[in-house]
């Protein structure tokens, strides 16, 4: 067995011709939580978005579960078990919370365990059965982050990759949304990339954080060493 489910190295990616990711590497253990930290233009979100196989890398490798993953086809790495909660929820407004929870499980093809899925699903957030016929799009803020990370679940994912999941939210909801992705961790087993910029609190439920600055990682260290000193290093990145 591998010693790491996520392996990245000198991943390079960008838009048109300007290049974002610089050499970009990190490593995930099975059932681990890594914060991704950084000023925003770092390059936290396009290192999400080129690891899911939206966004193709231009050079680098990448292997997910000691394999070589799917450059550019996210389709196919969702099947193999990334899955994505992407910055701003993601819901799809018009559908109802069973009907987007549902969409997320769309590379399943068991029934049964699709199902059951859906039942742990709700088990961890009740209120989605609670909401189960209400649109999405009518939710509070809160309410679609939990949409939004029940559809990324659905298909059993080895590894959960969390974009920003506390923006736009009330600072009484943040700590809650960010203890959710421990819970997870937790209950599931699933592994999660964690890119946040409330930084105590994304430390406070990590295993280890990179700090990522002009497309490059230039730090890396176990989340409580970085907490008990983020004063004296916060500000140099």
């Amino acid at each position: 067995m591998a010693e790491f489910l996520l392996e990245v190295d000198a991943l390079e990616a960008g838009y048109g011709k300007k290049t974002v990711l610089q050499g970009v590497g990190l490593r995930v253990r099975e059932g681990e939580v890594v914060a991704v930290l950084g000023h925003n233009g770092a390059g936290k979100s396009t290192t999400l978005k080129t690891i899911l196989g939206l966004l193709p890398a231009r050079a680098g490798q990448v292997r997910f579960a000691g394999k070589p993953w799917s450059n550019g086809d996210a389709v196919e790495n969702v099947r193999n078990g990334m899955a994505l909660v992407p910055q701003g929820r993601g819901v799809f407004p018009d559908l109802t919370v069973t009907e987007n929870l549902m969409l997320g499980a769309y590379t399943q093809r068991d029934a049964a365990a699709t199902a059951a899925r859906l039942r742990e699903v709700i088990e961890l957030f009740p209120l989605l059965g609670e909401r189960g016929a209400q649109r999405a799009g009518t939710l509070s803020g809160g309410e679609q982050q939990m949409v939004a990370v029940g559809m990324a679940l659905m298909p059993r994912p080895r590894l959960m990759m969390m974009d920003e999941p506390s923006i736009g939210l009330a600072p009484v909801l943040v700590q809650r949304v960010l203890e959710t992705a421990r819970q997870i961790n937790r209950r599931f087993g699933t592994a999660i990339i964690l890119v946040e910029q409330n930084i105590k609190t994304a430390l406070g439920v990590a295993d280890r954080a990179y700090v990522m600055k002009s497309g490059r990682v230039v730090l890396e260290k176990p989340a409580a060493e970085l907490l008990a000193a983020q004063s004296s290093w916060w500000e140099l990145y």
